[in-house]
């Protein structure tokens, strides 16, 4: 072997001890970060982790092997994996933030308060997936919530995204409640998307209220569907009648469900709130369904 050889060699086997060892560095200084994080949220609940490692490349921070436990509970959620794929801000809440939750599981054995209803669903252990990626603008004082996605295995997929504005993120103090239901009063809502994909939830559901009533899937859904039928011909106006009449689409066939709410300018939540009627607040958002 001649010397460029040995010297190419060394010089990669040192880039790799050097590559380790800012990783072992990075991942220790990411444990401390995790370890802050821990002890801020220790009033809100127990978390432990097995192991904390950081991507140099990607820069991705993966926690592995989490337990949680909200404070004065016995419920007990585990997730395989947390990855922090970027965060900023030094407050309580993150300005920015994109992250996933992995392997999320909860097992209703391990869950305090009635659990029959979700058993007699057939779901005595849910595993889902998290996905959440927001940027919080402090000058203009909006939020864009790019994307939510929950992922439950044999359940269902929900996206969403949302735009709000008019809203101090810095001003609210997770463990003040109080700080919150001052804040979202004053929030503008711009607006909304959401998709809905069903694997099997929706068709449980109906079967289970069926089964309450003491009627057959059949009976239960002929009512139900002269029931909503019965609504879109008392029904005016023109924009309630196609989201009754797109409802009752995706409930002969569960499926997908998109949902758009446009308002024509941004709206006070605390209208919103003041709205009531689900019809209002159908016609003040502009909501739009599609199955």
């Amino acid at each position: 072997m001649g010397k460029k050889q040995i010297i190419g060699i060394g010089v990669f086997i040192v880039m790799i001890a050097i590559y380790a060892g800012v990783k072992i560095y990075a991942s220790s200084i990411a444990a401390e970060k995790v370890d802050e994080a821990i002890v801020k949220a220790s009033d809100y609940a127990d978390i432990d982790y097995k192991k904390v490692s950081a991507e140099l490349l990607g820069m991705d921070v993966k926690i592995s092997g989490v337990t949680i436990s909200p404070v004065n509970s016995k419920d007990i959620f585990t997730i395989d994996e947390i990855v922090i794929r970027e965060i900023k801000g030094d407050g309580d809440i993150p300005t920015a933030l994109s992250a996933a939750c992995n392997g999320i599981t909860l097992d209703s054995d391990k869950l305090e308060g009635d659990t029959e209803e979700l058993k007699e669903l057939g779901y005595k252990k849910i595993t889902a997936n998290l996905n959440i990626d927001y940027r919080y603008n402090s000058e203009k004082k909006e939020i864009d919530i790019q994307e939510i996605n929950i992922d439950a295995d044999n359940m269902a997929e929900i996206t969403a995204r949302f735009h709000l504005s008019n809203i101090a993120v810095e001003a609210i103090n997770p463990k003040e409640l109080i700080s919150l239901l001052f804040t979202l009063p004053q929030v503008l809502f711009h607006s909304a998307e959401i998709r809905y994909d069903d694997d099997s939830l929706v068709k449980r559901l109906l079967e289970y209220d069926a089964r309450k009533k003491g009627l057959s899937s059949k009976e239960y859904k002929e009512a139900l569907f002269a029931d909503i039928d019965r609504a879109i011909a008392e029904e005016e106006d023109k924009l309630l009648q196609d989201f009754l009449k797109e409802v009752k689409k995706f409930l002969e066939d569960p499926k997908e469900l998109s949902i758009s709410m446009v308002p024509e300018k941004p709206c006070p939540v605390a209208r919103i709130m003041r709205a009531g009627k689900a019809k209002k607040i159908i016609k003040l958002l502009n909501i739009q369904i599609k199955s």
